[in-house]
């Protein structure tokens, strides 16, 4: 067994596809990274209800710090976190993100985690602005991804741009921005990884294959390269 299992959490109870698809991104940004988690505060921003939270808890981290906009997924998640005995670890603030992150004093936490938002924002520069001022040792990110027009970029810079998709997004859905006018970017791979090279950290992309990935089951926007994750160390 593992360090991370989501059977018989509240997380994981009701839909086996959905858990399956928390173990696989569980096991391979932090259980397999776990010597980044260990013992270290974490910051996990658009937290919802702590459902990835209680995986970098399973892998060791001493504390986490939520940010969630959305009150109902905040009482939801107490509830769970307690309800598995762990409510010490998990503190959640409601509010904006990126007010919180300008009001977060540097060195503050050892990870700042991202996962599942960048593509639900127009700011991901800002993101990355104050990721590189806050000096966390580990971001991790998980985010949908654009594809890379690469035609483009070998025409015009010899290499990938760090492009954006535009799209809108219903403001009143759970899973979408809480942007009122709903304008959304999806990011871009090079962009992403123009992003980390340029605040200073050495990042991996999270390899999910059929070495990586024990079940494919809710999993296929990986598998497409739809969406991607990323490990970055300071650098």
């Amino acid at each position: 067994m593992g360090l991370v299992n989501y059977d018989n959490t509240p997380w994981g109870v009701d839909d086996p596809g959905g858990r399956n698809r928390l173990y696989q991104r569980s096991l391979n940004m932090f259980e397999r990274n776990a010597h980044l988690i260990k013992d270290k505060h974490v910051l996990d921003l658009a937290c919802n209800t702590g459902r990835m939270a209680y995986g970098v808890v399973s892998c060791g981290a001493t504390k986490v710090t939520g940010v969630e906009f959305r009150q109902h997924l905040i009482d939801q998640g107490r509830e769970s976190f307690a309800s598995v005995g762990l409510a010490d670890k998990m503190e959640f603030n409601q509010g904006d993100l990126f007010e919180f992150l300008r009001k977060s004093q540097p060195d503050t936490y050892d990870v700042v985690m991202c996962l599942g938002f960048l593509y639900h924002t127009v700011d991901q520069v800002e993101f990355f602005r104050q990721a590189k001022r806050l000096n966390p040792e580990t971001i991790i990110v998980d985010t949908a991804v654009a594809k890379n027009y690469w035609w483009f970029g070998k025409q015009n810079w010899g290499k990938p741009p760090a492009l954006f998709l535009g799209a809108n997004e219903d403001p009143a859905e759970d899973r979408n921005t809480s942007d009122v006018d709903g304008i959304v970017f999806l990011p871009t791979t090079s962009f992403l990884e123009a992003m980390f090279d340029r605040i200073g950290y050495k990042w991996t992309r999270v390899p999910y294959n059929s070495s990586t990935v024990s079940n494919w089951d809710t999993m296929d926007a990986y598998k497409k390269g739809k969406r991607a994750s990323y490990v970055a160390v300071r650098k």
